[in-house]
This record gives C-alpha cells, structure tokens and sequence, in this order.
C-alpha cells in the first residue's frame, strides 16, 4: 500500500540551464511558452548550444520526465519515477516515515491488563496492549531478548527494540550498526553508560538497510521504538514461509511482558539490597523499577541485566 500523501505529476526542465528548476507541466500549455515553440533560438540560455544542435519547432533542451513529490513535506522536492523504487512512499514501509506519522497519526486503541478478555493462543484482535506504561502492539512479534519484528503484507519487515528495552535502559550514549545490508542476523551495539553492549535479532534475514539516522539521534527509539525508532529494515523470502519460531505476539506477548516485569523487579530489589560503599543497604519497598534503571548501575551490574534479559541467547522463561 502507498502512502496517502504521494503524489504524481509531469514536469519539465531545461538541460542547457546552469540551475536544473523543475516545472509542473499544466493541463494547458500557454501560447507564451518559449520553450514549446520556434522561439527558442531567442533563449539566452539555449544560444550558447544552439550551434551543436539541429534546428526543430522546440527547444532541443527541453526534457520532461515522470515524477513523485511528498504532500506532507514543508518543501516540495520531486523524485524522478525511476528512483522510486527506492522510495518508501510506494510501499507499507511508509508507516515509518516521520512526516506519515506526524501528520495521519496511524495507530490502534491501547487497552490496558484488566479488559484482556482473550486466553493465550486465541485469535489475535485489533487492539495494542498497555502494560505498566510498555506499549505492546497487536500486531508486531517479539523475540525473547526483546527485539520486535513485523512483516507487512508486501514482504517487507522492520525489526526494532520493544518497549520493557526501552524502558530499562533510558537513553544511550550512541548506537553503531555492525550489520546494514545482506543475510545476517541484524546487530547493532548500544553504548550504554559507557558499556558496549551487542544486541542481536535471532532469526537470520535478508536486510536492505538500517535506520542511519539513528546514529545522530538516537532518541527517536526511546519516543516511539514501534515505528521511527526502528533499527532494521529487510525483506522476506518469497521461496519460503515466513519462521515465527520463538516468537510471540498478542495475549501471549501481554503474558510474557508481565512475567520479564516480575523479572525485572525481582533482580533490581536484589541490587538495591546490596550494601553500597560505605556499607548502606537500601530498604526493597517492593515497588517497581525505574525508568533507566542502567543509568545508575555499574558495569558489571550493566552487563548481569543485559546478559539476562537482552543476550542473543536468552531463552523465554517460564511463566509463573
């Protein structure tokens, strides 16, 4: 499916022109136009070629060309047709463009825990999920070191960090991708309080390109990690099924969220119970974690939570 605000249009533009000025060609050519007609030999633009080009009833510079430009965008910029294979216009990857976002606010009704009337394993409905501020979209699966993967009915995929991720760690020094095209396993390393940690999707696939931008502003993960915040972008094998192997999504990722939240709060009242460096132990309130809760431990602290929850070999624990 194409995005809403693009839009087709005609244009033309003068080759012999020192600055390329692209022109929406109108329904009606003016009778005026200099370049559309014998005229153009008077061109100040078009007289310093003339020489090399046969004298026809139009300008030989004159070019027209097939093209797409962005509604939403504050300046319009026009695409040549032939380029818009690379676009994400034309295609469900659209949904991930800041401009859609800002402008269709796209989105489906959060629920929270209490109005789950669905069990683990019934169909999947329509609604996204809210659990202790974590957003857990319907429609999106999760892997169990909490990286998201969604599969648009064109074949392409985006693979991001979910919201409990998000939620941990805060904010980041900067990020680095160490896989940006090819068949890999998509990686990419957080600098997190000075911590290099590596994360890794666990299922292998075909990635086109990763979110570059992301390296000059990372944030954009932690405001909205479903969709302008998304690490991977790929598509899938068409001589294959798509593998969901442990992955979950729905009511069984709502139930696998709240038990790594039990998780999390468990292993985060044992770290505040240790004695600090003057010997102090900090009173377990049983409440819950913080948000960047990383940005106050130390390394190896750091390195114990990513190791348990984020490790490209984590496994799905247990509910309990």
């Amino acid at each position: 499916m194409r995005c809403p605000f693009l839009r087709e249009a005609q244009v033309k533009f003068c080759r012999a022109s020192a600055y390329k000025k692209m022109i929406v060609r109108l329904p009606e050519q003016p009778e005026n136009e200099r370049c559309s007609s014998a005229e153009y030999v008077n061109c100040p633009a078009a007289k310093t070629h003339i020489e090399d080009m046969p004298s026809v009833d139009h300008c030989p510079f004159l070019n027209e060309s097939l093209v797409q430009y962005c509604t939403a965008a504050a300046v319009t910029k026009y695409i040549p047709y032939s380029e818009s294979v690379n676009s994400q216009c034309g295609t469900d990857s659209h949904h991930y463009c800041d401009l859609y976002l800002a402008i269709a606010h796209p989105g489906k009704t959060t629920i929270g825990i209490p109005n789950i009337k669905q069990q683990a394993g019934s169909p999947q409905n329509e609604e996204d999920f809210l659990i202790n501020d974590i957003h857990i979209p319907s429609n999106i699966w999760f892997s169990p070191n909490h990286m998201w993967f969604e599969a648009s009915p064109d074949g392409i995929i985006h693979i991001g960090i979910d919201g409990l991720m998000t939620k941990i760690l805060g904010t980041i020094d900067r990020l680095t991708f160490i896989t940006t095209k090819g068949v890999h396993r998509p990686t990419v390393v957080l600098t997190v309080n000075g911590v290099d940690l590596q994360l890794m999707f666990p299922q292998q696939v075909t990635i086109t390109k990763a979110n570059t931008y992301l390296r000059t502003n990372p944030q954009k993960i932690f405001f909205d990690p479903y969709r302008i915040g998304w690490l991977f972008e790929g598509m899938e094998d068409k001589t294959k099924s798509p593998s969901y192997d442990g992955l979950v999504r729905g009511v069984d990722a709502v139930n696998w969220m709240n038990n790594e939240l039990q998780r999390m709060n468990t292993l985060t009242h044992e770290l505040a119970s240790r004695p600090d460096l003057q010997g102090a132990v900090l009173i377990a309130d049983g409440g819950n974690f913080q948000t960047g809760i990383c940005q106050h431990l130390h390394k190896e602290d750091i390195l114990r939570l990513f190791n348990d929850f984020f490790s490209p070999f984590a496994v799905r624990r247990p509910e309990k």
